[in-house]
């Protein structure tokens, strides 16, 4: 019988020069258990139940040895360091039921030395068979990147595929203002000039349909709305645009915050604070845009 476990032989018998036995090593008392996890499920209303087979539980292996000579307390040693750090070891049997095992883990082990016989040792262990636990699964690559692509696309087809305007027209007190017509004119491309127009319903609501890609200044058609415009970009290259005028319009901040000021004199003082309330009466009559 053959078993070797961590390197070190538990079954043989060592002679000197002399032929007197050298070392003694030999094992008895060998029991292997397997077992298999099973789940019982109930059928209701029917006869018997089905079961279910979750794979086999790993090999107990347990057996009583003994050590003698000079290597048996190292060679003990050597075992309970191993039980101590807990880590599979190589193992080699020709068991029955053991045979197909190839890493254990020592889970039991009880040792004594037997009193009247120097160098005499027993041992009881009980071995469990290691398995390899599965590799680790892969982290897929992030989509984020190809999403953001694929919504910003979309978002571009959207903004390509809108050709009307919508709004609403609302009075001095913030009050809807119905059937006023709002004019839409193209100031760019082949357009240039061209006016398109709605009537506002009685929310105050306007929508101007099949507009071509462009920029267009809007405005109400009402002697109180005068001089009241804005300007939109319908289709292709509205967020560009858009993002040129921000440009523009933070150049425009910029230079004028770097261009020192002149000392005012109080009447020059007197005067920007008349034209300071001037466009504030102004902008207050001017609540309503499209």
């Amino acid at each position: 019988m053959n078993i070797e476990l961590d390197g070190i032989e538990l079954n043989k018998t060592e002679y000197d020069q002399n032929g007197g036995v050298k070392e003694i090593r030999y094992i008895s008392n060998i029991s292997t258990s397997d077992r298999r996890s099973m789940v019982e499920h109930e059928i209701p209303g029917m006869e018997g139940n089905a079961f279910q087979n979750l794979g086999r539980s790993p090999v107990n292996i347990s057996f009583d040895g003994t050590f003698e000579g000079k290597s048996a307390k190292s060679n003990l040693e050597i075992l309970r360091s191993r039980f101590k750090q807990g880590v599979p070891l190589p193992f080699n049997s020709n068991i029955s039921g053991a045979t197909d095992v190839t890493k254990v883990l020592i889970e039991e082990l009880n040792i004594e030395e037997v009193a009247g016989i120097k160098g005499r040792y027993r041992y009881s262990i009980t071995l469990s068979e290691y398995k390899e636990p599965p590799p680790e699964p892969t982290t897929p690559p992030s989509q984020d990147e190809e999403a953001k692509k694929k919504v910003d696309e979309e978002a571009e087809k959207t903004v390509e595929g809108i050709n009307y305007l919508t709004g609403k027209v609302l009075d001095a007190e913030g009050k809807p203002k119905s059937d006023v017509t709002v004019l839409a004119t193209c100031s760019e491309g082949d357009k240039k000039g061209e006016e398109y127009e709605s009537k506002t319903n009685k929310d105050g609501v306007y929508r101007i349909e099949d507009l071509p890609p462009g920029k267009y200044k809007v405005k109400v058609a009402a002697d109180e709305y005068e001089g009241v415009e804005e300007v939109v970009i319908i289709g292709k290259g509205a967020s560009e645009e858009k993002g040129e005028e921000s440009k523009e319009e933070s150049e425009e901040e910029v230079s004028e915050e770097e261009t020192p000021e002149e000392e005012e004199t109080p009447e020059e003082k007197t005067d920007e604070e008349e034209e300071s309330r001037e466009e504030v009466s102004e902008e207050e009559t001017r609540e309503n845009k499209p």
